[in-house]
């Protein structure tokens, strides 16, 4: 695409898509003008991958994840097609800036955490290795919540992400399927109990596919990524014979249609909820359906379909596929039943992020019962055909079928949704090193000795092209006038920036771009948020979702140490500009209380004359991908501070250290081999271990708190600071929950993470030092790419190539 051919593309769907002119067209539509023309020239490319696809026939993947977060497309679509200078020349001519478009795109978040933001780099570094790869997941109607901070407390808000449109993706109604509820099921053949079974669903609800491209780093590779939107039927409900109301009928109707209006914001998952099933099972239903559409289009029969593709399921959240897959091989495809649960087991793979059994996902065998009675009768086979293969193997020993058994007795019965998950898979990989041990011998101990080869570690990881290459384009253009553009390709090339890391020259360099990056994001601050900040100032920042877990008030204990030496008249060695954001589940009291804790501290210090040389807190609401493409390019410090039993992996870690972001780091997820690859030299490591913590004996907070002066006058300073508040009360169940439980280990960890923070102020003071520690962080933060995490998943699970 040259210059010329772009701008009269963009004028085209300017008036013949959106029907404006320069004369009406706002900024949005010139937005969505030049969007639609970058998807045109990705749309050639995506025909011609998915036909190769179809003439080579390749062993397929398809990568199940009921939430994505992909941030913006525009720019990082941009970068992957290779246009970025006819872009500049065409926007140019046209009298407008690329930077006024790009924050004219709303943020693509449909999910609230981690396994969101891994599932979209997965994908990215899938179609970047020309991977035959498709997503699947939900196109919900409201987003992650937008956060309303109000007098320092979090309120939330809707967020409709489609209001104003979304130009990346396709309606595919030709694909549509539909997915069935409740009703009543019977076998076809009475002499056969296993199946084929007829079931009646009394509602029907319409499954619409929306494709998405996800296109590879300059390779003609874009793969699809389907989300599917619920429709209701056209057909009312069998009582409408009854009652007659027609009005009442179509309300009925159009409420099955919403199964697909909201995501479920990140909360405890044991809250059974009707609607967060009917959403677990449409989703798989309407993509297995589909993949089995798409292996029957392609190769005529279901002969061999376990040899011909893999079927990834990321968490327990999708663990209804296995049924479903069972159900669609031997009521709609006549598959005896032994064949088709082999073949069930030689197609799934799932993958966990789980640190605790109690909080796996279960559901009520009388729920699954009613809403999904085909579903439940095949849980059932699946659990008798399980144990009968212990009792074979271990013979009748009661305590270990009771602990390998998908159905938890009691008073209601249960299904174990993870343990589904593990018996119906070929391979269960944890996130990190960490917690796969803690999957193994926590979560799963049974499992992992009964299945010990299914289980193995794939270490999470961040798409490095967008997250360095995309958001710090000064940082990435000196990396390549430095080693070359390899690295772009192969992010473990990285490793040889090491050969400049005693080069003053360059270190230099390097400190005038983080500097450069850091007045930048003080002046976002300044015309965002209205807060002022000294950019010479060390930038320590803690960015993620909120939860006691994530021990965002460690962090502030420290914020109130420093203003209270300040205060007693001591200077400090580094001042800091503290940087919060994230969201708090609406459910979550304790981390909405840590938001507003955080907010009113802010408040306090930002307005205090005796403290602002020497600190400032910023609070950043409604973070979300955008504000992290940002704030990354410009922190100094990242805390990376969660309690080790609570943290699976952690990716922020990876993005901070990829863009240079030197790390104060807990023990815990992947935190423990960024210490490995980057070398502790050049992280802060503090605090117990996993290990440590489980030899822990009657751990008494009150023990620490009695022998530390420092935490005695912390508590004193919070008590009569929320006293002088006429909302302070509002926050005295966190303060209580640190003192009196502390669950989450924040007063054992402090005074080592107090002794940290002081080695990281004396070392800020040495510029060459810090800089040099920075430079080798992203030298060594190359195998943190997901495309390394692809690789090691398409080589020893999925066995497909390129």
């Amino acid at each position: 695409m040259n210059s010329k051919n772009l701008r009269d593309t963009f004028y085209r769907y300017l008036r013949y898509f959106l029907a404006k002119d320069e004369s009406t067209a706002t900024l949005y539509d010139k937005y969505m003008a030049l969007s639609y023309a970058i998807r045109s020239e990705l749309v050639d490319h995506w025909i011609e991958t998915q036909k190769q696809y179809k003439l080579k026939a390749p062993r397929r993947v398809y990568y199940l994840s009921m939430e994505y977060i992909f941030g913006k497309s525009l720019q990082q679509n941009i970068v992957n097609l290779g246009i970025n200078n006819p872009i500049e020349s065409a926007l140019e001519s046209l009298g407008f800036s690329i930077e006024n478009l790009l924050k004219q795109e709303d943020d693509f978040e449909l999910g609230n955490n981690g396994k969101a933001r891994t599932a979209a780099c997965l994908l990215e570094s899938a179609a970047s290795l020309n991977l035959p790869v498709t997503g699947y997941g939900l196109r919900y109607d409201y987003g992650q919540f937008k956060q309303q901070i109000v007098n320092g407390a979090q309120f939330e808000k809707p967020y409709d992400w489609q209001h104003r449109g979304h130009p990346w993706e396709i309606v595919r109604p030709e694909y549509s399927c539909m997915v069935q509820f409740a009703g009543n099921c019977h076998p076809i053949d009475q002499s056969n109990l296993l199946g084929p079974y007829q079931w009646n669903g009394e509602e029907m609800v319409h499954a619409i596919p929306y494709d998405v491209p996800i296109a590879g780093y300059c390779n003609s590779t874009v793969n699809t990524l389907r989300l599917w939107s619920g429709r209701a039927d056209e057909e009312f409900f069998p009582d409408y014979i009854n009652h007659g109301d027609y009005v009442r009928a179509c309300d009925e109707n159009s409420r099955s249609g919403q199964i697909t209006k909201v995501l479920f914001p990140e909360e405890d998952v044991r809250r059974a909820h009707e609607l967060r099933l009917r959403q677990q099972y449409f989703f798989v239903s309407s993509s297995l359906q589909d993949i089995v559409r798409r292996y029957k289009s392609n190769h005529g029969v279901l002969e061999n379909i376990d040899q011909n593709m893999v079927i990834q399921i990321n968490g327990s959240r999708c663990a209804l596929a296995i049924p479903e897959l069972l159900r669609i091989l031997i009521d709609n495809e006549n598959v005896p039943w032994e064949k088709a649960w082999n073949i069930t087991r030689n197609v799934f793979a799932y993958s966990s992020s789980a640190v605790n059994r109690d909080n796996l996902e279960i559901w009520p065998v009388y729920k699954l019962g009613q809403v999904l009675p085909r579903i439940m009768q095949i849980i059932f086979d699946i659990n008798q055909a399980h144990l009968d293969e212990i009792i074979a193997k271990y013979g009748h020993d009661s305590s270990l079928l009771r602990e390998l058994s998908l159905i938890e007795e009691g008073e209601v019965k249960m299904i174990r949704f993870a343990d589904l998950a593990v018996t119906g898979s070929f391979s269960v990989n944890g996130v990190s090193k960490a917690q796969t041990d803690i999957l193994t011998q926590k979560v799963f101990p049974h499992f992992s000795k009964y299945f010990d080869h299914r289980f193995n570690c794939k270490t999470n990881g961040v798409a490095h092209r967008r997250w360095l290459l995309n958001v710090n384009k000064p940082l990435a253009d000196f990396l390549t006038k430095s080693i070359g553009d390899s690295w772009i390709s192969d992010s473990e090339q990285l490793i040889r920036l090491e050969k400049i890391a005693d080069n003053r020259k360059k270190i230099e360099q390097l400190a005038d771009l983080r500097r450069a990056a850091k007045r930048k994001l003080a002046g976002i601050l300044k015309d965002n948020l209205g807060v002022s900040i000294n950019d010479e100032m060390l930038f320590d920042v803690q960015i993620r979702n909120f939860h006691s877990g994530r021990r965002q008030d460690l962090h502030l204990l420290n914020v109130l140490h420093r203003y209270l030496k300040v205060k007693e008249g001591e200077k400090m060695v580094t001042p800091r500009v503290h940087i919060f954001g994230g969201k708090a589940s609406p459910s979550d009291f304790l981390a909405k209380q840590t938001i507003h804790l955080i907010n009113l501290v802010a408040e306090l210090i930002n307005n205090d004359p005796d403290v602002n040389d020497e600190m400032k807190v910023v609070f950043i609401p409604d973070f979300g991908m955008s504000w992290a493409e940002k704030i990354i390019p410009a922190a100094d410090l990242s805390e990376q501070i969660s309690n080790p039993v609570f943290e699976p992996s952690g990716t922020f870690n990876m993005k901070f250290a990829l863009n240079g972001a030197i790390t104060i780091a807990s023990r815990s997820g992947s935190n423990i081999e960024m210490v490995e690859k980057i070398g502790e030299d050049n992280i802060f490591v503090f605090g117990k271990s996993v290990q440590e913590l489980e030899r822990l004996q009657n751990y008494n907070p009150s023990d620490v708190l009695n022998v530390d002066e420092d935490l005695k006058k912390l508590f004193s300073f919070i008590d009569n600071f929320l006293q002088s508040l006429s909302d302070g009360h509002a926050i005295y169940p966190l303060i209580s929950s640190i003192c009196d439980s502390d669950r989450q280990f924040v007063l054992l960890d402090f005074r080592d993470y107090l002794e940290k923070q002081k080695q990281i102020d004396h070392l800020y003071r040495d510029s060459f030092g810090w800089f040099q520690k920075s430079l080798i962080n992203t030298a060594r933060s190359g195998w943190f790419s997901s495309d390394r995490a692809l690789r090691e998943y398409a080589r020893s699970v999925w066995k497909i190539m390129p």
